[in-house]
């Protein structure tokens, strides 16, 4: 039992051991491991430092109740509704905690000013920096990018592992990142209502009524479907839609199979997925696709104690090597001469597909680039700097595969023809399709946007041109053929993987990432595709 004592010089003093079987949690929330100490003047009152040691013991006690609280409690998701409501009731439990702190208005106005200039400010991409006025509302700070960088920061100034502690709140890893983006938008607000109230400004707070109500979600039925698994899955890492789209078919197919997600043995998985294969659906389709969907997901059930086995890890398939005719996926000169040279034929004042005849496969030619990432190219997305004009790819855009921004340099050989005139008519706006309307097609596939249904009409007129060989991507293959004409003029590589938005081969070269200015030098190196 923990007691008060006194030191011969009168100081009241007591220590609380840490029960070892949350001393990790204790020492993670509140920096103690193994004890906690109390201390108190000689001067201070004997029915004082009573009163003061009870309120001491009875505040770890409590942590310590709630800690073991929580590691009993299974952790539990969030939908993007809850985790605002709950971090309305954070921003409530925020305010009552400091509100009675004797603080200037000063201290909480300079927080605020820390939160924006120095947490959030600093991870401004550099589409913002050269455009401020198209972002006027920041809306940069939502990106996956910049909530990963800021989000331990917002954490720890927002004391939200306190405030899950005493609400008795268990979160899963990706119910926790929810909550903490939702706080983060709310951060400054109590910082601000917080300087109010030093100043004797206690006016309604407008911002409670922001916060949407807890909507109650079903709990999971004792029996948790396959189907239903890959769902959760979706609503907690939110992958990209193609994915989602991709993968639906595969878990429709399992959760018609299997009954229940948890009781999947490696003999049943195996089975089932080597009787997928079958005339319509080729070994190769199965491994990469099927397997690799259903070993993802129910990895992820495993961490998050929603299964306990994952039977699709171990399976093997078979699949038989593909006869290989051509030498190389990249072009041949005489299909890359067919395809330019027919491109050059095409009115880009006709019509959207014509303008992306015209020039998507010129710009792929000269850059490396995925077709998608030049179909969905807006007139605001070509910069000018010093002598050189640039294409910023971004996911403000449309998809970019890595969901990292990245700027191109523009070969010279499409400046000189005309391409500079193309994108100022556009006046800002995308140069290959028409947002405004988006037709029949876009009701019987919604999930595609219209820059990919542009890049997949492409693709069937460079088919029609005689380009027919199963093995040649009529769109991707042009990535091949700049990766193999830039290593020939002797180009680094490290420049071409910039250009084409590869990773580095080393952490190593990831330190030596090459500037804009650099990439258009470079460029300089690659000639221009002649066709005669």
């Amino acid at each position: 039992m923990t007691k008060l004592n006194r030191t011969r010089t009168g100081a009241y003093v007591a220590r609380k051991g840490i029960p070892k079987d949350v001393r990790p949690d204790y020492a993670a929330r509140y920096g103690m491991a193994w004890e906690e100490k109390f201390y108190l003047e000689p001067t201070v009152p004997q029915h004082e430092a009573k009163a003061r040691f009870g309120e001491w013991l009875a505040d770890i006690e409590t942590r310590i109740a709630r800690l073991r609280a929580a590691r009993k409690q299974a952790p539990q998701p969030l939908t993007r509704q809850n985790a605002y409501a709950l971090a309305g009731r954070w921003y409530s439990w925020f305010i009552a905690r400091h509100e009675k702190d004797i603080r200037t208005p000063g201290h909480w106005k300079s927080l605020g000013d820390t939160l924006v200039w120095d947490v959030i400010r600093p991870h401004a991409p550099e589409e913002y920096e050269n455009h401020p006025q198209d972002d006027p509302n920041w809306d940069w700070q939502s990106t996956p990018e910049v909530r990963d960088a800021i989000r331990p920061a917002i954490a720890q100034e927002a004391l939200t592992a306190d405030f899950l502690i005493e609400e008795g709140i268990s979160l899963t890893t990706e119910a926790e990142k929810l909550f903490v983006d939702a706080v983060a938008g709310n951060l400054y607000s109590a910082f601000l209502r917080l300087e109010n109230i030093a100043r004797g400004n206690y006016a309604p707070d407008d911002t409670l009524a922001t916060f949407p109500a807890y909507e109650a979600v079903a709990t999971l039925p004792t029996r948790l479907g396959v189907k239903a698994l890959f769902e959760a899955w979706a609503k907690a890492v939110q992958p990209a839609t193609s994915t989602f789209d991709r993968w639906s078919a595969v878990f429709n197919a399992a959760d018609a199979h299997f009954p229940d997600a948890a009781n999947i043995d490696f003999a049943a998985a195996k089975e089932w997925m080597n009787g997928l294969i079958n005339e319509e659906r080729s070994a190769h389709t199965v491994a990469t696709v099927w397997r690799t969907a259903l070993k993802t997901v129910f990895a992820w059930g495993i961490a998050e104690k929603l299964v306990k086995i994952n039977p699709f890890r171990e399976v093997r398939i078979n699949v038989p090597r593909r006869i290989v005719e051509r030498e190389t996926k990249a072009f041949s000169r005489e299909e890359a001469k067919t395809i330019l040279a027919a491109a050059l034929t095409c009115d880009d004042t006709k019509s959207f597909d014509e303008r992306a005849r015209r020039w998507v496969p010129w710009i792929c030619a000269y850059s490396g680039a995925r077709a998608g990432e030049i179909t969905q190219l807006r007139g605001i997305d070509l910069q000018h700097r010093g002598s050189d004009y640039f294409l910023r790819l971004t996911p403000s855009a449309g998809k970019i595969k890595t969901r990292k921004a990245r700027t191109i340099p523009l070969h010279e050989h499409l400046i000189a023809q005309g391409f500079l005139r193309f994108v100022e008519g556009a006046s800002g706006g995308p140069l290959f399709y028409n947002v405004g309307r988006a037709g029949k097609s876009a009701e019987k596939a919604p999930r595609q946007s219209q820059a990919e249904r542009t890049r997949s009409r492409l693709g069937s007129w460079v088919r029609s041109l005689g380009i027919t060989d199963p093995e040649l991507s009529p769109n991707h293959a042009w990535r091949h053929t700049f990766k193999a004409q830039a290593a020939r003029v002797k180009m680094d590589e490290r420049y071409s993987d910039a250009i084409t938005g590869h990773a580095p081969a080393t952490i190593g070269r990831a330190y030596t990432t090459p500037t804009a200015e650099d990439l258009a030098e470079a460029m300089k190196k690659f000639p221009r595709y002649t066709l005669d």
